[in-house]
């Protein structure tokens, strides 16, 4: 599998009754962390990792969605 393949699975595996809207901050923000993880681990490794993970990142992913909600403002750098 090459980056832009398992990048495309990341996104729709994340992207949960559509959570993630593309062009939003949050959506650009999961594409960083994906990527960033992508580049360090390689697509297969950072694919697993991510479905390991998924429920923590679904919650974390709601809570960005709400944080930029409520307030507006950008959360912690290492949120994600």
């Amino acid at each position: 599998m090459n980056k832009v393949q398992a990048m495309a699975r990341i996104m729709v595996l994340l992207n949960e009754n559509g959570l993630l809207k593309p062009g939003s901050k949050v959506y650009k923000a999961v594409r960083k962390m994906a990527s960033d993880k992508i580049d360090r681990l390689g697509p297969d490794t950072a694919l697993l990792q991510i479905i390991e993970k998924k429920d923590q990142l679904l919650d974390q992913i709601r809570m960005l969605n709400m944080w930029y909600k409520v307030s507006g403002k950008k959360p912690p750098p290492d949120y994600l």
